[in-house]
């Protein structure tokens, strides 16, 4: 396994951070921080909450990220292309949710990890701290990603004509 993981969590409701970092630290032993509170992640934190509008930042840091929700919950919880967009290998579990088409997409492409259990997500993850495995499938998902990006840039492009603007 790796010399030193940190899960980044970032809650669906932000105001809840707090309660569920005491939660993680009283029921697992686990050092969390919290952004917001301008705690840093240093060396002896496991779980950092990011409980602020820079997802853009933390999928770009992240190497793999599971989409919440998604193994015992609602569904997913954020668009799986954002993160597929910004460079990190996707594990989701089987709710898809409001996102089905999105993680049908990538599921076609290879370009995410599917996962059933919290036991083969603990494998997905230790299959993909091997950066070759992680780089596969996140480019996998940046090329599902960014699929149609130049004909979407032609239409605006057009359509800025139209409008008179350059």
């Amino acid at each position: 396994m790796a010399h030193r993981l940190l899960l980044i969590v970032v809650p669906e409701d932000p105001a809840r951070s707090d309660a569920v970092a005491a939660q993680i630290a009283a029921d697992e032993g686990w050092i969390t921080a919290r952004r917001s509170a301008e705690e840093d992640p240093d060396a002896e934190v496991e779980v950092y909450f990011v409980d602020s509008a820079e997802m853009g930042l933390w999928y770009r840091l992240a190497p793999i990220t599971y989409l919440g929700g998604t193994l015992a919950g609602p569904g997913a919880l954020r668009d799986p292309m954002e993160a597929a967009a910004l460079g990190s290998a996707l594990m989701t579990g089987p709710r898809t949710g409001d996102w089905a088409k999105a993680v049908d997409r990538l599921g076609a492409a290879r370009a995410t990890r599917p996962v059933g259990t919290p036991a083969e997500l603990a494998e997905a993850l230790g299959e993909l701290l091997a950066p070759d495995r992680a780089a596969r499938l996140a480019q996998a998902a940046w090329s599902v990603s960014s699929d149609g990006a130049e004909a979407t840039e032609r239409c605006l492009n057009l359509m800025r004509n139209m409008l008179g603007e350059s």
